[in-house]
């Protein structure tokens, strides 16, 4: 079982170390990793207008062709694995 928790170092308590054990309780070892995510301004708040106008705008990129980006799937593992 593997799970990603994204947390503010105040998120980083007593409670949240409980939370761990319970939901690992059935496992003999744990291996945990520390890192900080690169932002690209996803954790800037959003009003819920901006947030329905970038969506409409996505919508109309599609529709439109315009701003999309595509690849294969072989082409996405040679990505991911540039960045391992």
């Amino acid at each position: 079982m593997e799970t990603t928790f994204v947390v503010t170092p105040d998120e980083l308590n007593s409670n949240f170390l409980a939370s761990l054990k319970k939901l690992f309780k059935h496992r003999r070892q744990l291996q945990i990793s520390v890192s900080v995510p690169e932002d690209f301004n996803l954790l800037q708040t959003e009003t819920p207008q901006a947030s329905i106008a970038r969506l409409e705008k996505c919508l109309e990129d599609m529709n439109n062709k315009t701003n999309i980006i595509s690849f294969t799937e072989a082409q996405l593992d040679e990505i991911i694995f540039e960045k391992l």
